[in-house]
């Protein structure tokens, strides 16, 4: 797998789907998901091959990072993998998928501590980036966006071009889906990026095109 090829690749194709490569004032970023990190797999390498890609570019804005990150959420992993994105050369944005929290042993807490923050918002160039975490609660249990990050999407302002990161397609798989989308609408998202589904696919929202992107990992060799 060329991973400097596949950010590439997913990142032109982002860009453009979502109407952000205006001649004058383009935004540039690479993103992208589950890393799945597991200490002793394959996923140790190839995230650190992608930090290193990511790494020889020149013209990027910033990096958008699309959950699971780990593999089983514990802690030794969310900090591991903390340490290696640190060595990005770009500032970079994360959200926490269902594998951050699966086995979590703090109550899914830990990422909170670790990356210090479970959801984000910034402008580049005229545009704004929001994202926010979603998974289980508790172990095991359904997707859904927490009510406390619903409260900030309600608080967010209108008016803004904006594209939304989350580690879920809005779709039935997340159980409060017609609330989060209704709340991105009302704020102006143009575009969603998201995961989960390891497959390059194009969606609609009702009325808001997204891409769940492929997982970053290689095959394994059985």
């Amino acid at each position: 797998m060329n991973i400097r090829k596949l950010l590439m690749a997913a990142a032109a194709a982002l860009v453009s789907a979502a109407g952000l490569a205006a001649q004058e004032n383009t935004v540039r970023f690479a993103f992208f998901s589950d890393t799945h990190y597991s200490e002793g797999s394959g996923a140790v390498r190839d995230l650190s091959r992608c930090v290193k890609d990511v790494n020889t570019l020149d013209n990027l804005d910033f990096v958008l990072v699309g959950g699971d990150l780990t593999d089983f959420g514990t802690d030794e992993e969310i900090t591991a993998v903390k340490q290696i994105l640190d060595s990005l050369r770009y500032k970079y944005y994360v959200v926490a998928g269902n594998h951050d929290a699966k086995w979590s042993e703090s109550g899914c807490n830990t990422f909170l501590k670790v990356f210090g923050y479970e959801n984000f918002e910034f402008e580049c160039k005229g545009w704004r980036f929001i994202g926010c975490n979603c998974g289980p609660d508790m172990r095991m249990a359904p997707a859904l966006i927490p009510q406390e990050s619903m409260e900030w999407l309600k608080g967010l302002k209108p008016g803004v071009k904006t594209v939304f990161v989350n580690h879920y397609p809005q779709d039935t798989s997340v159980l409060n889906y017609f609330d989060v989308t209704r709340e991105l609408k009302r704020i102006g998202t143009r575009f969603e990026l998201g995961g989960h589904w390891h497959s390059n696919v194009s969606l609609n929202y009702d009325g808001i095109p997204g891409a769940p992107n492929a997982t970053m990992t290689a095959p394994r060799v059985r």
